[in-house]
């Protein structure tokens, strides 16, 4: 090695897994007057947390499309099916993050979301919860909206026996999407929560 040659420092990173305990991925979906709210039961991830500053840092987020859970199996099924997710032949829901910033006590974070096969770059802003304790443990909470335009991923097109049902005359063509992380503050790096305390 040319002891001429500098060395560059490499920043230390921390990675936090992501699972069902820590990330929440919930739904609210209009069909006429009715709003159905549901959630998915499986889903993966991780967030690297560089210590040098939140610049850095990158989310990725795995959903298995059919843990899909309204409260009702019937429809639940029938969401899993060709005229909705289609999970036989799109079995995952991705998220990869392209930037996050911190602006205002928020965190700003944009991606590519990959739903139904189809990818589309989107971004959503993280109010920063204050640091508090919860079971005894601190945590710091953050809420991400998301305004998912279905159509654009192909949901809510009837296909196959669906055409003959009126019902979906009344699917609303946009789904309100709602990411929550919860963080424990020991798995923080020191460094960045003087950030995210403020």
């Amino acid at each position: 090695m040319d002891l001429m040659t500098p060395v560059t420092p490499v920043t230390p990173v921390t990675p936090v897994a992501l699972d069902a305990r820590t990330l929440q991925v919930g739904f609210v979906a209009s069909l006429g007057p009715l709003h159905i709210r549901g959630t998915f039961r499986s889903l993966q991830g991780e967030l690297l947390l560089p210590h040098a500053g939140l610049h850095s840092a990158t989310l990725t987020i795995d959903v298995d499309a059919g843990s899909i859970d309204s409260g009702f199996p019937m429809r639940d099924r029938h969401l899993r099916g060709r005229s909705f997710l289609d999970v036989a032949h799109h079995p995952r829901i991705t998220f990869r993050s392209t930037q996050i910033s911190q602006d205002d006590g928020e965190l700003l974070v944009a991606g590519v979301l990959a739903l139904r096969g189809i990818s589309r770059d989107v971004e959503t802003s993280c109010p920063i919860a204050p640091i508090a304790d919860e079971a005894g443990q601190t945590v710091v909470s953050l809420c991400g909206p998301l305004d998912i335009p279905i159509r654009a991923h192909r949901i809510g097109i009837p296909r196959g026996l669906d055409v003959l049902n009126p019902l979906f005359l009344l699917v609303g063509a946009r789904v309100p999407a709602q990411v929550r992380l919860t963080l424990a503050v020991s798995c923080i790096p020191r460094a960045l929560l003087p950030a995210l305390a403020r």
